[in-house]
């Protein structure tokens, strides 16, 4: 009886055993795998991007006093949705678990000096979090990165690398306006053809107090074209495409202001009690296919172009605009 006492004995402090060692395994497991958030105690207002060991071409995110983001020393207007995805990527951090504790140079990882893309939040000239970015996972939907100077090499949940593998120019915002059509009150275009411009008037209100108040657009004056009897729903669709206007691509040198004799087609818009104007300078043919326009307007100091498709929308005649 002894004997088998001590068999189940045995057996259940094996048992009693094993399940510690489950639990010692899991409590490690948990450890070394366990989901963590990590987030920047406030929101950063500047940010700095460098690939590699390239601090010539560091990329620079400054929030302005009147919250508005620009780049570099030049101050670029940077594009909202790019400043919003890279702001969110650095202000939270869902790390899925531990990849290495890193022996070698990262090389395996894209963690190496030379490969490795460095990004600093700051607010207020405090370093909020530096975050050094790896190649993405296989599957394309994860990064490894290493946090704050730290050797470990861990496993992020979005495909980091693909986010802060970029330039400056990508970063740069298209907008040279963009304005609501109904605070648009005149629109004027010249071009080798002649030039007109049209404005709306709002008609005589209804009995009804509760009704609002129609406008049409009206011919002002033109020139070079033949009278056209306008066609109102023409004009108004016309100036819900040319309310706002993004480049394809920018100049990199400020315009020097000197005036082109070669001057394709000039439309000046009046909103809101402002002018704003676009004017297209030249064209140039890239292919059979392919035509892009260089141009210029008072919104930026920069030339920029637009691609065929926007210059089109641009380019009217008053018989494109007719009943």
């Amino acid at each position: 009886m002894n004997k088998t006492f001590s068999k189940r004995r045995i057996v259940l402090i094996a048992a009693l055993a094993v399940l510690v060692l489950i639990y010692i395994f899991q409590v490690w497991s948990s450890s070394r795998t366990g989901i963590k958030i990590v987030k920047t105690e406030t929101e950063p207002s500047e940010i700095v991007i460098t690939k590699g060991m390239d601090s010539e071409n560091e990329i620079h995110l400054v929030k302005g006093a009147d919250g508005e983001w620009t780049l570099g020393s030049k101050k670029y207007p940077a594009d909202e949705n790019s400043v919003y995805s890279i702001l969110s990527a650095v202000k939270e951090i869902k790390v899925l678990g531990t990849a290495s504790s890193l022996s070698g140079d990262g090389s395996r990882y894209g963690l190496d000096d030379a490969s490795k893309i460095t990004v600093t939040a700051m607010d207020s000239g405090k370093a909020l979090l530096t975050l050094a970015v790896g190649k993405n996972t296989s599957t394309g939907n994860q990064s490894y990165i290493q946090l704050d100077g730290k050797n470990t090499v861990l496993l992020a949940n979005k495909a980091l690398h693909s986010l802060f593998d970029t330039t400056e120019n990508a970063l740069r915002s298209k907008k040279v306006y963009a304005l609501s059509p109904s605070e648009i009150s005149s629109v004027s275009l010249s071009g080798k053809d002649g030039s007109f411009t049209v404005k709306k008037e709002s008609l005589p209100s209804s009995d009804d107090e509760n009704s609002p108040a129609a406008t049409v657009w009206r011919l002002e004056k033109y020139e070079g074209f033949g009278e056209e009897k306008l066609s109102s729903e023409k004009v108004s669709a016309w100036v819900n495409t040319i309310s706002a206007v993004n480049v394809s691509a920018w100049m990199e040198q400020p315009y020097s202001g000197k005036k082109d004799d070669s001057l394709v087609a000039k439309l000046s818009l009046v909103a809101g009690g402002k002018d704003y104007s676009l004017q297209i300078v030249s064209e140039e043919k890239i292919s059979e296919t392919e035509t892009k326009y260089l141009c210029e307007s008072n919104q930026t100091p920069y030339r920029f172009y637009i691609s065929a498709y926007t210059a089109g929308n641009v380019k009217k005649t008053l018989k494109d605009l007719a009943d």
